[in-house]
């Protein structure tokens, strides 16, 4: 028996699990556009998909007469549509059943009066039940299917893309219906795309936390070139309540080591959140006393907060080395600034930010792990 606490944590098993299905049949179909949650589940051409995870159950017919029945309501009104009940029981071994109509109204039970011998027959002729494999196993197929879908030499690359496209399905699950749809193309697009999401606690099984770190330092902070795109870039660090203010400072030390050049690329901007005014304050105390200039909109301690001087592109300045953004002037500064690459590290959620640019969100487990990433 499920414990009534665990009825979130199946549910949302139960949607991966789907999500993950989906990019199956994506990378499977390249030519074809594939719908999500939209005549079904999981559709494309004249296939329907209805996807079922019951990782605790045992099978038994009258567990899937709700999403039968759905799915005879829907070949009523077009029946040259094919249909899969995919789904997964742990005691029901991988298989492929095609019914008999005896074992069709066994399934529907009181309701199998409902529907015509005529009707049931010709539903059973394109619709079959595939039993499938756990959450586990069909994850780790889906990760050898896009190392070879998309060329990968590297095997831990593939948790990497499985990240980034769990994240476009997740954001397309939520618009509206006409429009959740996803082809090999659009896979694509978006790997090379402006915004992405890396989450790292789904992938801890497969992915130890320096090889992680590794993955993201490559991807997105390993220099290509000796010289650095003359752009804004903002970082938005998350601070847990284990890092100290050393740390902290290193990271700022680190950023304008990186991407501060003078007269040729400018401070970068740095907003620390989930951090203490009065943390924030002994932190800029030791820079200065460490000699690190920086700008955070103020001219003193208690100044109010001046919009048109942090935002002050001074280039040739070598008294200026970074940008502190307190977060409640966060949103003022994004109004003002075309940040042409953002950074986020979250803890657990990252903030909700419209650009138009590069924004790449990466899920840490500790602050710190940012010096290991980006140094």
């Amino acid at each position: 028996m499920i414990d009534e606490n665990d009825g979130g944590y199946y549910a949302i098993k139960g949607f991966l699990y789907q999500f993950d299905k989906a990019l199956i049949e994506v990378l499977r179909n390249p030519q074809s556009e594939v719908g999500i949650e939209q005549r079904q589940d999981i559709d494309y051409q004249d296939f329907v998909i209805q996807v079922k995870h019951k990782e605790t159950q045992e099978y038994k017919d009258y567990k899937i007469k709700k999403p039968v029945q759905k799915l005879i309501e829907m070949f009523k009104t077009d029946q040259t549509q094919k249909i899969c009940l995919y789904c997964y029981f742990y005691d029901r071994p991988i298989s492929k059943w095609i019914l008999k109509t005896r074992e069709l109204n066994s399934i529907l039970g009181d309701q199998a009066g409902n529907y015509s011998s005529y009707l049931k027959s010709k539903f059973i002729k394109g619709f079959y039940i595939q039993f499938s494999y756990d959450y586990e196993t069909q994850f780790l197929q889906l990760i050898d299917l896009i190392k070879s879908s998309f060329s990968l030499v590297d095997g831990d690359v593939a948790y990497f893309y499985h990240s980034l496209l769990r994240s476009k399905l997740l954001d397309i699950s939520v618009r509206e219906k006409k429009e959740r749809h996803i082809s090999r193309h659009n896979l694509d697009e978006f790997i090379g795309a402006a915004e992405k999401t890396l989450f790292y606690e789904a992938y801890s099984k497969y992915l130890d936390k320096a090889k992680y770190e590794r993955l993201v330092k490559k991807e997105f902070f390993t220099l290509r070139t000796a010289n650095l795109d003359n752009f804004e870039r903002l970082f938005i660090v998350q601070c847990d309540e284990e890092v100290s203010t050393v740390e902290l400072h290193k990271i700022v030390t680190m950023l304008i080591h990186k991407y501060y050049r003078m007269g040729k690329s400018p401070q970068p901007y740095l907003c620390f959140t989930y951090i203490s005014e009065d943390r924030l304050v002994v932190l800029k105390q030791d820079l200065l006393d460490q000699g690190i200039s920086f700008d955070d909109g103020t001219y003193f301690n208690g100044d109010r907060f001046r919009l048109e001087r942090i935002i002050d592109n001074r280039l040739s300045d070598n008294k200026i080395w970074i940008k502190i953004v307190d977060h409640q002037y966060l949103d003022r500064v994004l109004s003002k600034i075309k940040f042409h690459e953002v950074y986020q590290f979250y803890l657990n959620i990252p903030l909700d930010i419209e650009l138009m640019y590069s924004h790449t969100k990466i899920q840490v487990e500790q602050t710190v792990q940012m010096l290991r990433m980006v140094n």
